[in-house]
């Protein structure tokens, strides 16, 4: 069966939308996630990645999505919501979601930041820090990991365990001055991405960290931002 790609890149894109508008963006930007029928972005991403990749992220799509609040089988498989299991590991599950989320996230802040002279790395690494961004960063993870539709709209458990694991991520990532700089790598490091696992049939993610200093953000950011998902976002945000 042909692998559909979830909604899990225009939703969690538009992340940074949803969190930086406390950052005097300029009102409206936070629009709709564009939609996959319109959407050449999506059209390319639903093209990328290995197989093993693709089947992690949609696992269990048309099970009644992931049960993450079940936990592991005894083999440590994905659970999910109609009681069938997959040969999906659950920490393979958690990890991989959670790394494209965290690195779908960083690559909108970065083209925001880039779109928005008034607001600078500091000032975003402020916005984190304060008890009012740390909420409405939550916050906008929980919307975003919703809007997904990679778990039931009623499993809050689920959604707050993937909440969790994204901030456990990108936190640190936001608070690091070198992050966004650094996030695509250099410009020979970015064409290597792109063309040995971004493209399918493409490397594992192991197989890609043996070959490049580059961790899994940066993989999957490269990724992302090579589709074009972020700029259409901005291109939405500003209509």
């Amino acid at each position: 069966m042909p692998w559909t790609l979830p909604k899990i890149f225009p939703a969690l894109t538009v992340l940074s939308a949803l969190a930086l508008p406390s950052l005097a963006l300029r009102p409206g930007f936070a629009a709709d996630p564009p939609s996959p029928q319109r959407s050449n972005a999506l059209q390319r991403l639903e093209q990328m990645f290995s197989p093993e990749i693709q089947s992690t992220i949609g696992a269990c799509l048309e099970q009644g999505k992931v049960d993450v609040a079940a936990g592991p089988t005894s083999s440590g498989a994905v659970r999910c919501g109609d009681g069938s299991t997959t040969s999906v590991p659950y920490a393979a599950y958690v990890a991989t979601v959670s790394d494209v989320l965290t690195a779908s996230s960083l690559v909108g802040f970065r083209a925001v930041l880039q779109s928005n002279s008034g607001v600078s790395p500091e000032m975003l690494r402020m916005f984190v820090n304060s008890p009012q961004g740390g909420i409405v960063l939550r916050q906008a993870v929980q919307t975003a990991i919703t809007q997904s539709e990679l778990l039931p709209a009623t499993a809050t458990a689920s959604t707050d365990i993937l909440t969790d694991a994204v901030l456990t991520r990108l936190l640190p990532s936001l608070q690091d001055p070198t992050t966004l700089d650094t996030l695509l790598g250099t410009p020979e490091q970015y064409s290597q991405v792109v063309r040995e696992f971004c493209t399918a049939p493409g490397m594992s993610v192991e197989q890609a960290k043996s070959r490049l200093p580059l961790n899994e953000l940066q993989l999957y950011a490269i990724c992302i931002q090579e589709s074009g998902v972020a700029d259409e976002v901005l291109r939405l945000g500003g209509r």
